[in-house]
């Protein structure tokens, strides 16, 4: 069957000293592997160039069998205006890299989940977005979208998060998987997409940490996220 589809480039990795192999999360057909051979030859340049981690590109392929593929054709659908010239966007672009490179590891068909991730990008590359607190916006959204989102069960009573049981717990223990009430409170507001005043850095660092917990909790591929440590210092100025 020939498929022509929109599709995000997750990673690329050399497969031999001329071939390189393309992990590509596609509209109509999940993710994919591709086979670039000739990768470095002045031929393949302008495809090379394209297989960037997280280009939105259009492809083309055969889905003759199960396994790596060969590309037909490939093309730039939309090029970044912003992320490549922004510090703050192109670090939370890495970050988003990996958390998608980690997450969508095997997956079919699935356009809601693809046009999440395509929206997250396009947001983070508009110019008047709110940049401070997108990444945990992304997180909780795609918690959703994944099938692992918190428990709605915040309240006066119930107002700490608690990791380990997805839920908003009475008791508190200074434990790190226990979120404080002001991060709690926060996750809370963000679960409802209330357009709230950003909280301290302090608050917004803590909960970054624990979704990423969180994600790592609900997903075994998920050992480390090692661009989080770069992305709190960032957002913290």
């Amino acid at each position: 069957m020939h498929i022509r589809t929109r599709a995000i480039v997750l990673n690329k990795t050399k497969y031999s000293d001329s071939s390189l192999i393309a992990r590509v999360f596609t509209r109509e057909a999940g993710v994919q592997s591709f086979i670039l051979k000739g990768a470095f030859s002045k031929k393949n340049k302008g495809k090379l160039a394209l297989l960037e981690n997280l280009s939105m590109v259009e492809l083309t392929f055969d889905d003759h069998h199960e396994g790596i593929k060969y590309l037909n054709d490939i093309a730039l659908y939309h090029p970044y205006s912003l992320i490549p010239f922004d510090m703050v966007r192109r670090t939370l672009f890495i970050f988003y890299n990996e958390i998608l490179y980690k997450t969508l590891t095997d997956y079919s068909t699935d356009t809601e989940l693809f046009d999440f991730v395509e929206n997250a990008l396009l947001e983070l590359d508009e110019e008047n977005t709110r940049l401070a607190d997108i990444h945990l916006r992304f997180l909780v959204d795609f918690s959703k979208i994944l099938g692992f989102f918190p428990k709605d069960n915040f309240s006066a009573q119930n107002c700490h998060f608690f990791i380990e049981d997805s839920s908003f717990v009475r008791d508190y223990f200074d434990y790190p998987d226990y979120l404080s009430q002001e991060a709690s409170a926060y996750l809370a507001d963000l679960m409802h997409k209330k357009d709230t005043e950003l909280p301290p850095k302090i608050v917004r660092n803590e909960l970054l940490y624990g979704l990423i917990r969180y994600f790592e909790k609900h997903n075994e591929q998920i050992h480390r996220i090692e661009s989080v440590p770069i992305l709190a210092a960032l957002l913290s100025k």
